[in-house]
């Protein structure tokens, strides 16, 4: 009989998983069975069902409590709505619901929030029923009559109700105020949003807002809004001109958020230019050396910074990154004066090196007579090339190695700080100070400067660091030092000197993508036919 079988797999699952809780000695994470064993019963048992009985319900509910120390009376409704999840389990789902209710205690709003979710993924394959639609309404309808107020999760989950239904979900505008009195709002809720949002020729405006709000947010947007505006568009009977403008903005957008979209988005643009052949051409390419376009043999645009643009990071970067009102960046108001005097003595230089950085890059457990070392051997290589070096480190690197340290002394200007001082900061400022050419040496990406100096200026600031940051790959073991010198070509979205505007891509999409300076592997040439 179909529960006695899904009681025997259950207690075996619960018994499995205890045996593991006991060797790990760690307390399992709430509501989170592990996903082979989800995706087994899925399959095995939920899959092929439209419903189940009431006494099946049961049963399955007493076999999770039992079986699991992690699931409870509390979260072992969500667990199960976890596993009734796909697009063609909704009628499951809402039988599942509908046995809550009719045990008199009645679903509550976790479960119900859930449940709004298995819409939304049900409404992402094929469009609802006026009926399924109504039944969205109803469930947001009691959620927000029962709080004046959701919570940050209860707004998210109401949001992808609301986006799931054709005439009412502008009514989710709101919610995403609403989280913001507790929270950011997730990437998941603003990209329901701007998704739904361009899927509407009359809202286009509205997804653009949103987009520009979640980006300066820090927040990436999902491959689904880029595709329902590309969706949008290869529906519309759109004139020339109107599509040459949506796609520009759309490039323009990738452009000064330095995002790069996933594969699935790449193929999209292909295939609205194979649909659109008189209006776009679109194709796969790669890069040759030094930056050029194996399909339009075009050259990418160099990554340099204006010298007005250098202007204002250079008086930007003082007040907004190196002095944050009463911070200093954990110095202190006299070392600061003190490194700034010490900069106007001695600069303009070549390179700046995190010294601290550069020791640590093959290992921090090293002896102090090989951080020097290696250190010296950096110095050792612009120096070489008659580079005028300064190296930024620590008071406690003085008991370093004496001959490496009296190398570095010899050939670079040295200035310590303090062993609680945050380096970046004069690192970038004396960089900054000497001038458009000077470079610098460290593995740090930077990211909370970046982000300091707003969203205008943030830009300008990563294109400059490209141009400008070397930075330590590894020492081999006859102690010779592999470098990373500056890419010197755009590797963002952007439109080359001829007209062709290059895409690079990754495989997937990831809501956390690396701000590292490598050359993308994959590139679409996209040019717009006037």
């Amino acid at each position: 009989m179909y529960n006695i079988r899904l009681l025997r797999q259950l207690r075996w699952f619960g018994g499995h998983h205890r045996l593991m809780a006991s060797q790990h000695k760690r307390p399992q994470l709430l509501g989170s069975v592990p996903s082979d064993q989800l995706e087994q019963l899925k399959s095995n048992y939920f899959a092929r069902r439209q419903e189940l009985s009431g006494d099946e319900w049961q049963s399955v509910r007493h076999s999770l409590i039992e079986g699991y120390k992690h699931i409870n009376d509390h979260n072992v409704d969500a667990v199960i709505l976890g596993v009734c999840s796909g697009p063609q389990q909704l009628s499951l789902a809402k039988n599942y619901v509908d046995y809550l209710r009719s045990t008199g205690a009645g679903p509550n709003a976790a479960t119900l929030g859930r449940l709004l979710r298995v819409y939304n993924t049900a409404y992402h394959t094929r469009p609802l029923s006026e009926a399924e639609q109504r039944e969205i309404l109803q469930i947001c309808d009691s959620l927000q009559a029962a709080h004046e107020t959701l919570d940050a999760t209860s707004c998210e989950q109401v949001i992808h109700g609301l986006v799931a239904t054709t005439e009412h979900w502008q009514r989710a505008l709101p919610l995403l105020e609403m989280m913001k009195v507790t929270s950011t709002p997730s990437v998941s809720a603003y990209s329901a949003l701007a998704e739904k949002a361009f899927g509407q020729s009359d809202q286009a405006e509205e997804a653009w807002r949103l987009l520009e709000e979640m980006t300066l947010a820090r927040k990436q947007p999902r491959c689904e809004v880029y595709l329902a505006l590309l969706n949008r568009l290869a529906q519309e009977p759109a004139a020339t001109s109107s599509l040459r403008v949506e796609l520009e903005r759309l490039l323009q957008f990738l452009e000064r958020h330095n995002i790069l979209v996933s594969q699935k988005v790449a193929q999209r643009l292909l295939q609205l230019g194979q649909q659109l052949p008189q209006q776009l051409r679109v194709t796969a390419s790669r890069l040759g050396p030094l930056g050029k376009c194996q399909e339009c043999r075009q050259h990418l645009q160099p990554v340099a910074i204006s010298d007005e643009e250098f202007r204002q990071l250079s008086e930007c970067f003082l007040e907004k990154v190196l002095i944050r009102g009463d911070v200093f960046q954990k110095s202190t108001p006299e070392e600061m004066l003190r490194f700034k005097q010490y900069v106007e003595k001695t600069a303009p230089y070549d390179c700046v090196i995190d010294g601290l950085n550069v020791a640590y890059s093959t290992g921090a457990k090293k002896a102090p007579q090989q951080l020097a070392k290696l250190l010296a051997t950096v110095v050792r290589h612009f120096k070489e090339r008659h580079k005028r070096v300064l190296v930024l480190g620590r008071e406690h690197m003085r008991k370093w190695s004496k001959s490496a340290m009296h190398y570095v002394q010899n050939n670079a200007s040295l200035f310590l700080t303090n062993n609680l001082s945050h380096d970046d900061p004069f690192l970038l400022y004396a960089t900054i100070r000497s001038g458009q050419e000077t470079d610098f040496f460290s593995r740090d990406l930077m990211r909370t400067h970046a982000f300091l100096l707003g969203a205008e200026l943030k830009p300008i600031f990563r294109r400059w660091q490209q141009e400008h940051q070397f930075s330590l790959v590894t020492q081999t073991q006859t102690g010779k030092i592999i470098v990373k010198e500056p890419i010197r070509h755009r590797l963002s979205v952007h439109q080359a000197e001829g007209g062709s505007w290059h895409v690079p891509y990754c495989d997937v999409y990831t809501p956390n993508p690396t701000d590292s300076f490598d050359v993308p592997e994959h590139w679409l040439c996209l040019i717009l036919n006037t």
